[in-house]
């Protein structure tokens, strides 16, 4: 981080110079994105994006204050940060608003984690929009049913470099690329079913040149004639890119805030099995080439491989410095990073034919979850399977239940959870879902 980055040394010499001893974080964050759009074979848009930013905590007496700017002329970073120390003068104090203990932060020596593509933001723009190009031309003239295609890229870097006033002084850096179609067709009676797909990679010369554009017009004509099944209980396969979904209210309970507020139903369950037995996930942010990887978290504190469930037993809490101080627990980190969840040796199409009457769920619409009982309602679509055989596709229906209840009765695990996700989650299937019409 070449630009800019002695601004977060001199930032440090203004705060010294401050009237009054206190602790600082100081992050320095760069970010680098681009993002095209190419509607039916046409670049609808084209953005370019660079920032420089400076992110501030000061801690003085019990207050801390957050603070952040993208004037970094150093002139202007010192009025910053005055302004940013009377403001925290004024805050009401709390004693647990305090840095990690330095014995936790990272110390060097963990892996080359291999997720930063440093030739992102130098690729010609024309080169990427070829990736487009190819990516559309695959399906074009291939279905008179297609009414419009909408090709998106969108790549990011990201650096960061942290100095912590009680001893840490890290740099981190990651990149992603992404490319997505997204398809809608003439269905029936007047609908325009519309569906996608896309893949993602750390590296732009990873991205997949084929198959992105067919896969989404495959997903798109599956569901003409969408309508809804017969409310009733099934068997309720989550197709893998939308498992991921439905594990959130899970990490959401888990979360030291969630627990000290008193709004999360696993709350007092640390050790109980809480979930189906063949429930084992990981967080493992140290695995290089990884999305998510990391070798330390925003506190400076030293990532590493975390058991979250074993055999369906809640083996943590996510508690940052302050609420382990508010609950009286032991920190342990802030939230995940890289989930991997074990998986099974079934595939999806083995699944479904092993499905006497069951709904493949292939994406939500809306919904929510009571954070207190975890009861929840949640839109679906997908499609109905009789006998191993998918008979029709699903629309307007609902699937309602407890998440606990419901996590308790999945029966299996797939094997086809896409590596290159942040949240490594497969096809998975719950018995005896109650789906409903909406």
């Amino acid at each position: 981080m070449d630009n800019g980055q002695s601004i977060i040394y001199l930032a440090e010499q203004d705060i010294l110079k401050l009237p009054a001893k206190l602790d600082y974080k100081l992050v320095l964050l760069k970010n680098h994105e681009d993002s095209i759009i190419l509607r039916d074979h046409k670049v609808e848009k084209m953005l370019r994006a660079t920032s420089l930013s400076l992110a501030i905590n000061l801690y003085l007496d019990g207050r801390d204050g957050f603070f952040y700017t993208n004037d970094l002329r150093p002139e202007s970073v010192s009025a910053f940060i005055k302004e940013a120390f009377e403001t925290t003068r004024l805050l009401e104090p709390d004693e647990t608003r305090t840095l990690a203990d330095p014995d936790r932060y990272y110390k060097g020596g963990g892996p080359d984690l291999q997720n930063f593509d440093a030739s992102l933001a130098e690729i010609d723009p024309q080169e990427k929009i070829k990736l487009l190009q190819e990516t559309a031309k695959e399906v074009e003239g291939t279905d008179n049913r297609i009414i419009s295609m909408q090709t998106r890229y969108t790549d990011r870097q990201h650096q960061a470099h942290y100095l912590i006033s009680n001893g840490f002084d890290g740099y981190e850096e990651n990149s992603y690329c992404t490319l997505t179609s997204i398809i809608s067709v003439e269905g029936e009676g007047g609908q325009h079913p519309m569906d996608g797909w896309g893949e993602s990679r750390l590296f732009f010369h990873q991205m997949p040149r084929r198959g992105i554009a067919p896969t989404a017009l495959k997903r798109t004509l599956q569901k003409i004639g969408q309508r809804p099944a017969p409310s009733g209980r099934y068997r309720m396969i989550l197709e893998s890119p939308c498992a991921g979904n439905f594990l959130q209210p899970i990490l959401y309970a888990m979360n030291g805030q969630a627990l000290q507020q008193r709004t999360s139903f696993l709350a007092g369950k640390l050790g109980e099995q809480v979930v189906s037995p063949i429930v084992n996930i990981a967080d493992d942010p140290l695995i290089p080439g990884t999305r998510g990887a990391s070798l330390f978290d925003y506190d400076g504190v030293a990532t590493q491989r975390r058991e979250l469930f074993s055999e369906g037993r809640l083996m943590t809490y996510f508690i940052d410095t302050p609420m382990s101080k508010k609950l009286g627990m032991a920190p342990t980190t802030q939230g995940t990073h890289h989930l991997i969840m074990e998986q099974g040796t079934m595939s999806k199409e083995e699944l479904t034919a092993d499905s006497s009457r069951a709904i493949l769920v292939t994406d939500f619409n809306g919904g929510n979850c009571d954070p207190v009982t975890g009861n929840f309602s949640y839109g679906i679509e997908g499609f109905l399977i009789e006998k191993g055989i998918i008979t029709q596709p699903v629309s307007g229906m609902n699937i309602t239940g407890n998440m606990l209840d419901v996590w308790q009765r999945l029966s299996h695990t797939c094997n086809d959870a896409d590596p290159w996700e942040t949240d490594i989650i497969p096809t998975l299937a719950f018995e005896d879902v109650a789906f409903g019409g909406c």
